[in-house]
């Protein structure tokens, strides 16, 4: 279970501008101690998760309030301490249950993805980056909340260009739809646009991603399986992180999950990626409980 939101200084940032008019909620918290590199956090949540006030307002969601949008933020503003960390709410919540990022990707009511090879997921991203920046640089001048401590207080004022910061990108269940989406438009910009270099920079500075407990409410693509999706990925370089639970691999029910999930993971070390796999809680019953406990316990890079 996450703690409760204390300490951390965090700014909710609504309608936050991104590419041709979309617009993305977005929860922001500033780095906890200084780095000499820009980095920065970009999170995408899954069902039920959103603003606390929300959760606790559902009656069947109000009992895992405490993996709300705010504590995330918090939370993971404490594992990845050094880097600016941004929690990108779905443009649209369906039946006040399903994360639809419509915005990333074409979804159902029920947020079920419709890849295709670009929606301009990557552009929304940076246009997004580039507006948070525009709404910080704006807002720093005032006074930090009161909740920051004096380390905090002394950072609050610097600038981020978070457009030009390395990036990780992380997942968790419904959210990663928009990573899967992400490795349809690398595999657009690299191979069938390979002379727009728009979105280059951005792509470039992509580090690592973190796909957790991976899963939609559809009957295919919960992970990617195409091998010259997967091919271009791995010559980005970029470090690819699986953490997953019985909840999603060992559901009877959704067979496909754990046959996709072996598929992308076991193509990916093939094809020399970098990839780190862990399963979690692998002797627990296929419980939600376990399902939102991978955000606790999955390995962050150590300072």
């Amino acid at each position: 279970m996450l703690d409760p939101l204390t300490s951390s200084c965090t700014l909710r940032l609504c309608g936050v501008p991104g590419f041709e008019g979309r617009t993305n909620d977005v929860i922001y918290c500033k780095p906890r101690v200084k780095s000499n590199e820009l980095k920065a956090v970009v999170y995408f949540g899954g069902d039920i998760q959103d603003f606390p006030e929300s959760m606790e307002m559902h009656q069947d969601h109000k009992k895992y309030s405490s993996w709300n949008l705010d504590n995330t933020a918090a939370h993971l503003s404490s594992r990845f301490a050094d880097s600016h960390v941004l929690i990108v709410r779905p443009f649209r919540i369906g039946f006040k249950t399903f994360s639809c990022y419509d915005n990333f990707v074409p979804s159902s009511d029920c947020g079920v993805p419709e890849h295709t090879p670009t929606h301009h997921a990557l552009q929304h991203l940076e246009c997004l980056l580039k507006s948070i920046s525009a709404k910080l640089k704006m807002l720093m001048p005032s006074e930090p909340p009161l909740s920051c401590n004096n380390e905090l207080v002394q950072n609050w004022k610097s600038e981020p260009h978070l457009d030009e910061a390395t990036i990780t990108l992380v997942g968790f269940s419904k959210g990663c739809v928009v990573l899967n989406q992400f490795l349809y438009e690398f595999h657009y910009m690299k191979t069938l646009t390979p002379d727009d270099t728009t979105m280059m920079r951005l792509v470039s500075n992509i580090t690592d991603m973190y796909w957790l407990e991976g899963g939609h409410a559809g009957v295919k693509n919960t992970w990617i399986t195409s091998r010259s999706l997967l091919e271009t990925l791995t010559r980005l370089n970029i470090r690819i992180h699986v953490h997953v639970t019985p909840y999603q691999i060992c559901d009877k029910r959704r067979p496909w999950i754990r046959k996709e999930e072996k598929t992308f993971s076991n193509m990916l070390k093939r094809l020399g990626a970098p990839i780190e796999r862990v399963f979690h809680f692998e002797n627990h019953p296929t419980d939600l409980s376990i399902h939102f406990e991978v955000l606790s316990v999955f390995k962050t890079p150590q300072l």
